[in-house]
């Protein structure tokens, strides 16, 4: 018996040095090859940015006008599959076909895991060309015209010996994949309307080799790959807002969680906002940039309405076969005022929400905008209007001073006067619109008039989002050791 317990010790010790060693290959890409901090260049204290402009000098009103405004697009976690017939493909589809029509993004990103590439029982992974024929041409056929950015998933880049295999169907499906192949995973663009400069960067974890499912479920960036990305955000006074996009987060997720993983860094004055997948939840995001007031509303697509689609929706002629359109419920994303808990005061001319005209916000229907109904709730009182005609009912009586700046924009109007609300209060704004077909589109949110922020209370989800998860998870795989 002491034989075999010795034997078993042994063995034991002998797996840990193995993995050990297997560990210390598969990160030598990680470890700077100079003596030093790895990455040290993205660890040094950078240049603190200049804070926004200050009540003092800036001139900007948030008033009736559309300008200073632009709004896009984003959607993760497709999980296009040739085996799965609810979700995945089915929720890609109606995005493209139904929602972009309505909502006419100024761009669509795409953070990852773009196709599925797991066998019909879901226990082998291998990448699907068909899966991606089905993306590339979904994209073609259904969005041509629409600036697209993308990245890779872990599911991109299972089974990928190399960024150069035959397999990597990213790089000729991918539709940023010469980007990012040219700057060697991370790439770039910028927005530059009359009133601003923006930037945005896409940064590709994927490691270099992709092992099978289920292990590959970690992203990692090589110092080399964490210089280029410090190179790409530097500070730049020129640049109103910068907009970082990865399939990975800073720390290791508990799948499931969603749109609860919001987080706030106060060291780094930044915000972490996960994004729920489309593959089940059919989940997409909608970012404003208002008088450079960031806000965002996560939308559900309307699965009740979904019918039954072919799995691989792929014509033998190469086309797409698209489902019936559907009918979603207005959506509203307020902008102002901006919902406090997403607040950053370092970074946003909070000010500006104070001496603003206008409440903001914008709301895209199939319906005309004339056949909607509003109402604007605030602290649970209906936000006083000027009197209307007389022939205005009363469940359009809230409507009466509320219109949509004009019938190309999804921006909507409403006079108020912020100096009737206490400054050091947190307040509650609800926006309701009713279509003509019944659907009740609505959004609430908390601002407050001083520039202070709000806790986002994201529960256990921002616990897990503000942790070093890849430490504890070796620390409990220790402890778990010892104890076996």
């Amino acid at each position: 018996m002491k034989k075999w317990g010795w034997s078993w010790l042994l063995l034991v010790f002998l797996c840990s040095l193995r993995a050990c060693h297997l560990y210390w290959l598969s990160t030598a890409d990680l470890r700077a090859a100079r003596s030093g901090f790895p990455w040290h260049r993205f660890h040094q204290p950078a240049t603190p940015e200049p804070s926004p402009l200050s009540p003092d000098n800036d001139t900007t009103v948030i008033d009736a006008t559309p300008s200073n405004l632009f709004y896009f697009a984003q959607i993760s976690d497709l999980h296009l599959s040739k085996y799965r017939a609810r979700g995945h493909t089915l929720h890609f589809l109606h995005f493209v076909r139904s929602i972009l029509p309505i909502v006419k993004p100024n761009f669509v990103v795409v953070t990852g895991d773009l196709t599925d590439a797991k066998d019909s029982r879901l226990i082998t992974s291998q990448q699907y060309r068909e899966e991606w024929q089905v993306y590339r041409q979904t994209i073609e056929q259904g969005a041509k015209d629409m600036p697209w950015y993308d990245m890779r998933g872990n599911h991109d880049c299972f089974d990928l010996p190399s960024w150069q295999s035959h397999v990597n169907y990213y790089r000729t499906h991918g539709k940023s994949a010469e980007q990012m192949e040219a700057g060697q995973g991370i790439y770039a663009w910028q927005h530059t309307p009359s009133y601003g400069k923006y930037r945005f960067v896409a940064i590709d974890a994927c490691p270099k080799r992709g092992p099978s499912r289920p292990f590959n479920f970690f992203g990692y960036l090589t110092s080399k790959t964490m210089d280029r990305l410090a190179d790409a955000l530097q500070p730049d006074s020129h640049y109103n807002h910068t907009f970082v996009f990865s399939h990975y987060p800073t720390t290791t997720m508990v799948f499931g969680l969603g749109e609860v993983l919001k987080w706030y860094d106060p060291n780094g004055h930044s915000l972490e906002l996960e994004l729920g997948d489309m593959m089940v939840h059919g989940v997409y995001r909608i970012v404003a940039v208002d008088h450079d007031l960031i806000s965002f509303v996560d939308v559900e697509l309307p699965r009740k309405q979904f019918a039954l689609h072919p799995t691989v929706p792929l014509q033998p002629n190469g086309h797409i076969l698209w489902p019936a359109t559907i009918h979603p419920a207005p959506i509203v994303l307020i902008t102002n005022p901006k919902d406090a808990r997403y607040a950053l005061p370092r970074k946003e001319p909070l000010h500006r929400i104070q001496q603003s005209q206008y409440i903001r916000f914008l709301v895209f229907s199939e319906a005309a905008p004339q056949d909607l109904q509003v109402s604007i709730m605030i602290d649970g009182q209906l936000h006083p209007v000027a009197a209307t005609p007389a022939h205005k009912s009363a469940s359009s009586l809230a409507t009466a001073n509320v219109k949509p700046h004009n019938q190309s924009s999804p921006l909507w109007i409403a006079p108020w006067d912020p100096s009737q609300f206490n400054q050091a209060r947190i307040h509650t704004i609800e926006i309701r619109v009713t279509a003509p077909d019944g659907q009740v589109g609505k959004s609430s949110s908390v601002f407050r008039l001083d520039s202070h922020r709000v806790k986002i209370a994201g529960g256990p989800g921002e616990f897990i989002i503000s942790s070093n998860m890849a430490i504890e998870v070796s620390v409990f795989q220790s402890i778990a050791l010892a104890i076996s």
